[in-house]
């Protein structure tokens, strides 16, 4: 057989991309065994008038105190959109657009479309989110421990803007904590064979939709581990079935390519092993104490629970800090853990007064997201204006390497963004061809957006000595941003 070789004038054979259906199909056995597993465990949810209130204030969070009416799709979000709305074909898909996710918009676009649908879905999986949490927490631990960890979670801001994101972030974390929750149905000693197909199929769905939830696997393990539950010649069969499903779902979205941010682990690593700003409010230390506390009682208390859930909260931050592009979205299982640790606080009489200071903390980090939340441009003006910094247009920047990716400062093709900062090579190359390097801090880096630049925009402040040195505006005045010297590397941050 000859094989065509470049340049030989002999083109290659015609290969037809596999059918979208290819990629997708694990979703349809792990569905029907969350489907078979809901029916059996129909009757176990108790929704009482606390649930409601809690689920109440997070309807009001994310609806009210976040300006939804801002929302725009931006990112990845926005080719779902497209999906959803018949403007793109499905694809076989991959690790940066999901497969399941791509159907799930394509079906619900075959109703009656309203841009605000896939908002609505999301929303609705935040809400299931707080109540699987409540569930979980609530059998394994108290009732009203539950109920405080699900009313925490429900004013916690990072939880309330990906609920209202069309991103494939609520949705798996939601079906992750639904598994988690049918878990523990089984761990105290209930429908074995149902709740082994809800964990199962959930756990599966949450896998399809963000490869990362394999991490909620070891933690269930360890929570039956250290249950040991009866019933297990029952719960197990459909919780292996739904593992090979979740496994042949990954090989399909990851081959024939690779995790994103494969070949950049140890660099990443080394930048983000002590970034803690997507944790907050409680990267903070006064916040942090708290939170600590919170655990620290679980861990006593509650042991069963809590050693799984504070596995959780640490491998979450050391698998992501792995990524390049790690942030906020990326830590909803973990802070669904932290919140946990916050509603043992309610169980100990002297510990009690340690949850208003959790809410403020709380309050004040979700006040921040709703001032950022798709921030329009008039905020970025008075925002800039406020720091009293001197103006300068666009024509007298400063002469250094700028870091922007506004295309309306500098052409895509030719725009050096925060990634190109990363590496201390890349970085001193960039430093050589001018002496010195600034940052156009631009609306994409103050605004909490789908795009999720602010992520970014937070890890270059955790990298280096940042200063502000003018206002830059174009030449009809309007403001553009803040210009920004980027100092020295801070120590031990980078290889």
């Amino acid at each position: 057989m000859t094989v065509p070789q470049i340049g030989s004038g002999i083109d290659p054979p015609f290969v037809e991309p596999p059918a979208p259906w290819t990629t997708a199909w694990p979703a349809l056995p792990a569905l029907l065994l969350a489907l078979v597993g809901s029916w059996g465990l129909r009757r176990t949810p108790r929704i009482d008038r606390r649930l409601v209130v809690v689920l109440g204030v997070a309807l009001a969070v994310r609806t009210l105190w976040l300006p939804v009416e801002q929302h725009q799709y931006d990112g990845h979000e926005a080719e779902y959109l497209d999906i959803y709305l018949g403007r793109r074909d499905l694809t076989r898909g991959g690790p940066l657009l999901y497969p399941v996710m791509q159907w799930l918009y394509w079906l619900l676009g075959r109703l009656p479309t309203h841009e605000a649908v896939p908002v609505v879905v999301s929303l609705g999986a935040s809400l299931l989110a707080i109540a699987a949490l409540v569930g979980l927490v609530g059998r394994l631990a108290r009732p009203e421990a539950g109920l405080a960890a699900g009313l925490a979670l429900a004013l916690w801001g990072n939880h309330a803007f990906w609920s209202s994101s069309a991103y494939n972030v609520i949705l798996p974390h939601a079906l992750g904590l639904v598994a988690l929750w049918a878990l523990a149905v089984w761990c105290s000693g209930d429908s074995p064979l149902a709740a082994g197909a809800l964990a199962a199929g959930a756990g599966a769905l949450a896998v399809l939709l963000r490869v990362e939830s394999w991490l909620l696997a070891p933690v269930g393990l360890l929570l039956v581990l250290a249950h040991r539950p009866a019933g297990a010649t029952r719960a197990l069969p459909p919780i292996l079935f739904g593992a090979v499903v979740a496994a042949c779902g990954t090989w399909l979205v990851l081959f024939p390519g690779t995790t994103p941010g494969a070949g950049q682990r140890d660099l990443s690593f080394a930048i983000n092993h002590d970034l803690y700003a997507y944790f907050a409010p409680f990267d903070q230390l006064w916040a942090a104490g708290v939170a600590a506390v919170g655990l620290g009682l679980g861990l006593f208390r509650f042991p069963r629970l809590f050693v799984p859930l504070v596995v959780l909260i640490g491998g979450s931050h050391l698998l992501f800090a792995s990524f390049d592009d790690y942030g906020f979205r990326h830590l909803l299982n973990a802070e669904a853990a932290l919140a946990a640790g916050l509603g043992v606080l309610v169980v100990h009489r002297w510990a009690r007064w340690l949850a208003p200071v959790a809410l403020v903390a709380l309050v004040g980090h979700t006040q921040d997201v709703a001032d950022r939340y798709y921030m329009p441009e008039h905020d970025l003006v008075e925002a800039a204006e406020a720091e009293g910094l001197p103006e300068r247009s666009l024509h007298e920047l400063d002469g250094c390497t700028l870091i922007s990716e506004d295309g309306r400062v500098v052409p895509e093709d030719r725009q050096i963004s925060h990634f190109n900062l990363y590496d201390p090579a890349e970085e001193r190359a960039l430093r050589e061809r001018t002496g010195c390097v600034s940052w156009l801090r631009s609306l994409q880096d103050e605004r909490w957006s789908s795009r999720a630049v602010r992520d970014r925009a937070l890890r270059l402040e955790h990298l280096f000595v940042i200063t502000d040195s003018a206002v830059v505006v174009d030449d009809e005045a309007q403001v553009m941003g803040v210009l920004a010297t980027v100092g020295d590397r801070r120590p031990g941050r980078g290889p």
